[in-house]
């Protein structure tokens, strides 16, 4: 018996040989054996044919290397992997709006306290982000006044034009009308306490419109909540000393 008639011998009972010729062989004996037994069902040809195609069988595998059969934990992996991948994408690209507080008590009395937090030229003396005020419409306090300022929020450098509202010495507020984030928004609330101190409360909205995560977003503005009142408590106390009795 000739060498070729062993190789075929020993394709048709499964032997040693290429992947994709045993595919091959499988499908024929597969489709002849339908066609020898007409009692079998639609049903069950269409079941037996779902299950090769969901093996997910490579018939295109290299010479010598086994079928690529992608199982269904397989895929279950590849849904999970996708799935958390879009959602970190959703949190990347869609801040949360949410308006952060931060209080402190300070030892002098509402009117002092609001007197330094209005004094607009004087922040690059006591708060550290920002850099230089340019006072654009002075209305000494009684309209609402427009201010440029050039302040750093999260590691970068903004021009941003404010419009602060005021309601002496209660509070004091502002909203960006232009610069270089998103939004930006927030006040000052001046409460008087019966030792003659004042409870200040400071609420800061910031959308910086960059994908950031949540977390880093939330530690970054609430560190500059907590700087900004502890700033303006130290500034005030020493511009306004009050000596305490012995």
């Amino acid at each position: 018996m000739s060498s070729s008639h062993i190789y075929r011998r020993k394709a048709l009972l499964g032997g040693s040989f290429r992947p994709s010729h045993r595919i091959f062989v499988s499908i024929s004996i597969f489709s002849l054996a339908c066609l020898l037994m007409p009692t079998r069902s639609s049903a069950w040809i269409t079941r037996q044919m779902s299950t090769l195609n969901n093996n997910k069988i490579s018939y295109f595998a290299p010479r010598g290397a086994p079928p690529v059969i992608k199982t269904a934990e397989v895929r279950n992996k590849q849904a999970i992997r996708r799935t958390t991948s879009q959602a970190l994408q959703r949190t990347l690209s869609k801040p949360a709006i949410e308006m952060f507080e931060g209080s402190i008590e300070v030892d002098a009395a509402p009117e002092e306290v609001y007197q330094v937090a209005s004094n607009f030229k004087e922040y690059p003396k006591w708060t550290k982000g920002i850099k230089s005020v340019n006072v654009v419409h002075d209305n000494h306090g009684t309209a609402p006044q427009i201010v440029k300022l050039d302040m750093s929020m999260y590691g970068m450098s903004h021009v941003n034009t404010m419009k602060y509202e005021f309601d002496s010495p209660k509070k004091l507020s502002w909203v960006m009308t232009d610069g270089g984030v998103k939004s930006l928004n927030g006040n000052y609330e001046f409460k008087p306490l019966p030792n003659g101190h004042t409870q200040v409360t400071f609420h800061l909205n910031i959308e910086p419109g960059i994908p950031i995560p949540h977390m880093v977003k939330k530690m970054a503005t609430k560190s500059l909540v907590n700087s900004a009142v502890k700033e303006l408590k130290k500034y005030t106390e020493d511009h306004f000393p009050h000596p305490h009795p012995a």
